[in-house]
């Protein structure tokens, strides 16, 4: 998968102790894979340019991939308004990622928060 701006962690946040960034970004793009329901053909084919393609042709599919990457109503309906279709779709896109991108990081320290707790008892 391939995507037309660079994956970037929130500013002030850097990665979990002991991952990699080539793992990271692995996670992310398995998270966008998860969440948008990706199959092998639809994964070598550019994120927004897939996201312009599935909101012409499968809406509905699009706004289940939303709600499950818990994108936010308000962030998808704005930017459906944009009249110009690559420029909407590459800024869902870019939402898209950012979104995984917080998930990702909530997966691994909570994980590593649990594995804490478990060393303490």
């Amino acid at each position: 998968m391939t995507f037309s701006s660079e994956i970037s962690l929130p500013e002030g946040v850097s990665l979990p102790s002991g991952m990699s960034f080539v793992t990271f970004q692995k996670e992310v793009f398995a998270q966008i894979a998860k969440d948008f329901q990706l199959d092998e053909k639809e994964s070598q084919t550019p994120f927004n340019v897939w996201m312009e393609n599935e909101i012409r042709s499968n809406p509905d599919r699009i706004h289940a991939s939303f709600y499950r990457l818990d994108l936010g109503e308000e962030n998808v309906n704005n930017a459906l308004k944009i009249e110009d279709a690559s420029m909407r779709s590459l800024l869902l896109a870019e939402q898209s990622i950012q979104r995984a991108v917080l998930k990702v990081l909530t997966r691994f320290n909570y994980a590593l928060t649990n594995r804490l707790n478990s060393t303490k008892n």
